[in-house]
C-alpha cells in the first residue's frame, strides 16, 4: 500500500469494522491523510468526530468519552488522532490516566517515514512508537510499499483487542486501557479528487447514516454464537468487608446484591459504583476512612477484605490493603459481567457486624455535622451530593469531602486512575458527550488553572451541557491537612506547596464564552446552581464559591 491516503482509509475502515464510532482529532499536517478519510464517514453518520486544538485537551476529551460511553453500555474503544512530533508527547498525561483507569483509548498517532529519523527532520521523533509509557500495545506501521492490507487490518483489530482488554493469550488477563498506533505517512499528504471522491462513493454504497449492518463490536458474541461469562470466586470469612473505589464506569450490582444479602459492610469510595445514586443504609459506611482510624476495634476485627475498583482516596484504606495479616481477594471491574461464585459463610451475627460498622459511620459524620456545615465548601459539597445528577469530581479536597457525605444520591465519576487533577474540564466535556446528558464538574481553582485550556470549544463543534462549581480557596489547600504544616516546616508551606494565585475566573469565564456567577455561602449557590439546571442541555456556566 504505497499511497499514504490508502493506508489512511484502510485503517478507517478496520476502525469501524471493529466498532469504533468516536474519533477525537488535534490538528496537523503529518495527519491530514487520516482527517481526509475520517471525515467523509462523520458526514455519513457512520462515526462522530469532535475538534479541539490543544493535544492534551483532545486527550482529555477521548479519555471523558470512553467514561461516558462505558456508562451507557457502548464500551468501545475512543480513537485519538495526532500528527507526528511534540504533539504525541501531549497525550501522555491522558493516555496514563487512560492506562491506570482501565479506560480503553487509541492514540493514532501519525508519524515521518522511518527513513527521516535520526536525520534532525522537523517534527521528528526517532522512535515515536515509543514514545507514550504505560499503554497496553505499540504499534508502528510503516510507510510505503513495506505495508500491506493485512497487515493495517491486523494492526487496527489488534490495537482495539489490546485497548478492550479481550485480546487472546498471555498467562494473565489483560485489563483495558491505551494502545499506541503509530501509523508513518509518506508525501503526499493529500488525496487527489478522484481518490477521494471514490472514498465518499465506497462510504455513501456500504452504510447509511448511523448504521452497519456487517459491525460486530469488539468483545461481543455474533449472532449465534454461545455467550461464555468469565467466572469471579471470593470467599467470605469472619470479618470480611467489601473495599471499592472507582471502576472506570463499570456498574457493580452483582456486589451490591452480596452486601445486601450476606451483610458486608461496604467501604466505598464516592465514584465507587457502590455509592452510585443512593446505597443500602444498612451496608453503606459513611466516613469510612475515619471509622478506620478511630474505630481500631472494628478495623483489628477486619479478616477479609474483598476490593472492587480502584480504592486510592484515603491513608486508612491504602494501611488496611498492605496489613500481611488481613486476606485481600480483588475482584474484576466489570464484575457484573461475570458469574460470581461465593463460598464461606462470613461472620456468624452478620447483620450485627454490618451494623456496628455503619452505626460508627453515622456517629463519625454527626461528630463532624456542625464543623462541616460552617464551612461553605463541605456545604456546597453535601448539597450537590443529594442532587440527582451526574457529578464529576475533582481529585484533591473536593472527592474527600464527597467521602463524608450521607446522603448521596448523585451519580459521581472521578479520575482516579492516577488521580492527577489535570485535564479535568475536557474530561468531564466528553463525559457528558459520551453520557449525551448535562454533568456537574465539582473542582477546586488550582484544578481549574491547570486546564483553562479545557474551557474553548472551537465553533463547529458540540460543547457538551457542563456546569463548572470551582471552589476557590487561593491555592492548593489541600497541603495545609498534610504533614506539611508541621512547626518546622511551615514557613516552606505558603511558597512552595499551597502557591496562592489571586485570581478569580469572571474573566476567564467571559474569555472562553462561559457564563459566570460568583456565591460565597449555600443559600446563594443554591440558587445560581438552580438556575444553571434549569438551562438544562445548554448550560455552559461557571460558579465559582470565593472561600477567601
Amino acid at each position: 500500500m504505497s499511497n499514504s491516503s490508502a493506508v489512511a482509509q484502510q485503517i478507517a475502515r478496520s476502525l469501524v469494522a471493529s466498532g469504533v464510532r468516536e474519533v477525537v482529532l488535534a490538528p496537523g499536517s503529518r495527519s491530514a491523510p487520516l482527517v481526509y478519510a475520517l471525515a467523509p464517514l462523520a458526514e455519513a453518520g457512520v462515526i462522530r468526530t469532535h475538534i479541539r486544538l490543544d493535544e492534551r485537551d483532545a486527550g482529555f476529551l477521548a479519555l471523558g468519552l470512553a467514561r461516558g460511553l462505558r456508562v451507557r453500555g457502548a464500551g468501545s474503544p475512543v480513537a485519538l488522532v495526532t500528527t507526528s512530533g511534540s504533539a504525541v508527547a501531549n497525550l501522555h498525561p491522558a493516555v496514563l490516566e487512560a492506562s491506570y483507569g482501565h479506560l480503553p483509548l487509541i492514540a493514532l498517532t501519525a508519524d515521518r517515514p522511518a527513513r527521516l529519523r535520526g536525520t534532525g527532520a522537523n517534527q521528528t521523533i526517532d522512535d515515536q512508537a515509543h514514545v507514550l509509557s504505560d499503554v497496553r500495545a505499540r504499534f508502528d506501521v510503516p510507510a510505503g510499499d513495506a505495508v500491506t492490507t493485512a497487515d493495517v487490518v491486523d494492526a487496527v483489530a489488534e490495537a482495539v483487542a489490546r485497548s478492550m482488554g479481550t485480546a487472546e493469550g498471555g498467562s494473565t488477563p489483560s485489563l483495558p486501557g491505551a494502545v499506541q498506533l503509530n501509523v508513518q505517512f509518506d508525501t503526499p499528504l493529500v488525496p487527489t479528487a478522484d481518490e477521494l471522491e471514490a472514498w465518499t462513493s465506497e462510504i455513501a454504497g456500504e452504510s447509511s447514516p448511523g448504521t452497519r449492518s456487517d459491525v460486530v463490536s469488539p468483545g461481543k458474541p455474533s449472532a449465534g454464537s454461545p455467550v461464555r461469562r468469565p467466572r469471579a470466586h471470593v470467599t467470605l470469612t469472619e470479618g470480611t468487608v467489601i473495599v471499592a473505589g472507582d471502576a472506570g464506569g463499570h456498574p457493580a450490582d452483582t456486589l451490591r446484591a452480596l452486601a445486601e444479602e450476606r451483610s458486608l459492610p461496604v467501604l466505598a469510595e464516592p465514584s465507587s459504583p457502590l455509592a452510585f445514586g443512593g446505597h443500602d443504609a444498612t451496608t453503606f459506611v459513611p466516613a469510612h476512612a475515619r471509622v478506620l482510624s478511630e474505630r481500631t476495634d472494628l478495623a483489628g476485627a477486619i479478616r477479609t477484605v474483598i476490593v472492587h475498583g480502584k480504592p486510592t482516596l484515603t491513608r486508612p484504606v491504602a494501611a488496611l490493603l498492605a496489613d500481611t495479616s488481613v486476606t485481600v481477594q480483588r475482584v474484576p471491574d466489570d464484575i457484573d459481567d461475570h458469574d460470581l461464585t461465593v463460598t464461606g459463610e462470613g461472620s456468624d451475627d452478620g447483620a450485627t457486624w454490618a451494623r456496628d460498622w455503619v452505626e460508627a459511620g453515622n456517629a463519625a459524620v454527626a461528630a463532624s455535622r456542625e464543623d462541616r456545615s460552617a464551612q461553605p465548601a463541605r456545604a456546597i459539597t453535601e448539597h450537590l451530593a443529594a442532587q440527582d445528577i451526574t457529578l464529576f469530581a475533582a481529585s484533591s479536597n473536593t472527592i474527600r469531602y464527597l467521602s463524608e457525605a450521607v446522603d448521596v444520591r448523585a451519580r459521581i465519576h472521578a479520575s482516579r486512575g492516577l488521580a492527577g487533577i489535570d485535564g479535568l474540564v475536557s474530561t468531564t466535556t466528553g463525559l457528558s458527550l459520551g453520557l449525551g446528558e448535562p454533568v456537574v464538574l465539582l473542582i477546586g481553582d488550582v484544578a481549574m488553572l491547570h486546564d483553562v485550556g479545557g474551557l474553548l470549544t472551537p465553533t463547529a463543534e458540540d460543547t457538551g451541557a457542563v456546569t463548572i462549581v470551582v471552589l476557590n480557596d487561593d491555592g492548593g489547600a489541600i497541603f495545609s491537612g498534610l504533614e506539611h504544616s508541621q512547626p518546622h516546616v511551615a514557613p516552606y508551606l505558603e511558597r512552595y506547596f499551597t502557591v496562592p494565585h489571586g485570581r478569580v475566573f469572571g474573566e476567564l469565564a467571559n474569555a472562553y464564552g462561559w457564563e459566570h456567577s460568583q456565591v460565597s455561602d449555600l443559600s446563594a449557590f443554591e440558587e445560581a446552581f438552580s438556575g444553571a439546571r434549569s438551562a438544562g442541555a445548554k448550560a455552559r456556566r461557571i460558579i465559582e464559591v470565593r472561600l477567601r
